[in-house]
């Protein structure tokens, strides 16, 4: 559940991030599934990477 959570976590940063990018430039960011996937596949190997060593 942790690695579940922390995931999730890294996920909402990284929208959020994008989102002021966006903002800051005044422009929209479009970015395709096949991108997307694996960044939210390496999201939760990050996070259970992580959780494995606590």
């Amino acid at each position: 559940m942790e690695t579940f959570g922390r995931g999730c976590l890294y996920i909402i940063i990284g929208i959020v991030v994008l989102f002021f990018l966006a903002m800051l430039t005044q422009s929209h960011i479009n970015i395709p599934i096949f991108l997307v996937i694996p960044l939210v596949i390496l999201a939760f190997w990050v996070a259970s990477r992580k959780s494995n060593k606590d």
